[in-house]
């Protein structure tokens, strides 16, 4: 049991090392150079990466199982994490983050950031220029969240040519698989290609650059789109 307790306790120390060396160098990176992460491929699992972490920082159901005893023994600091999880957002902060954070379905919580807010300024020490930045970052993706909760209401009847072949929505920009004819939404096939670069309905490679805009679709989401913010406008 012992030598258990040993094993588990040099995992914890690796794996918090390890955690802090990621962060260290996201929050190195994004403070220099935003774009590639801004990418819609690589926004969306960024921002819920840290939508998740933020919120067992702050206010998640686990949030206060996270004291440790003795944390210098591990190396856990979640006050330097916690900073530097804020820090990642106020360096990615605009419009493009607010649309990634929105997307965030399981994570984003107005909560959360609310909570964090209280804490950038009770403990944190953070800057009034940073805490601005944080709280309309937030505002941005929430008032995002409740437009599309209103248009899933009142968006009814959505054809099922607009709706990407594998996730079901409503596509923004659909794009043809040469192999199988299916039909995607650009970031959704291209975070697929990221990891697995071939068509996921036959297996065959497939490269970002083979991909076919579906221009006249493309254009048809759009119209009817605009024909439905009319109605919800009435």
């Amino acid at each position: 049991r012992h030598r258990q307790l040993t094993q588990d306790e040099r995992n914890c120390r690796s794996y918090l090392t390890l955690a802090r060396e990621t962060v260290d160098m996201f929050h190195y990176l994004t403070e220099g150079v935003q774009e590639p992460f801004l990418r819609p491929e690589l926004a969306d699992r960024l921002a819920a990466m840290l939508d998740a972490v933020l919120e067992q920082l702050t206010n998640g159901p686990k949030c206060r199982n996270l004291k440790v005893k003795n944390p210098e023994k591990y190396g856990w600091e979640p006050k330097w994490l916690l900073s530097h999880i804020i820090d990642i957002y106020v360096h990615l902060a605009g419009d493009k983050m607010a649309k990634a954070m929105a997307n965030d379905e399981r994570s984003f919580k107005i909560e959360t950031f609310q909570d964090a807010i209280k804490r950038m300024e009770s403990t944190l020490n953070s800057s009034q220029s940073d805490i601005q930045r944080f709280r309309e970052l937030a505002d941005d993706a929430n008032k995002l969240v409740v437009e599309r909760q209103k248009q899933e209401l009142s968006w009814e009847n959505v054809p099922e040519e607009f709706e990407d072949a594998v996730m079901g929505e409503i596509m923004d920009d659909p794009v043809i698989l040469p192999g199988s004819g299916k039909v995607m939404d650009r970031k959704h096939i291209i975070r697929h290609l990221l990891s697995t670069p071939n068509d996921p309905f036959n297996r065959q490679p497939l490269t970002e650059d083979k991909l076919i805009p579906a221009t006249d679709l493309k254009k048809k989401i759009q119209d009817w789109k605009k024909v439905q913010m009319e109605k919800m406008d009435k």
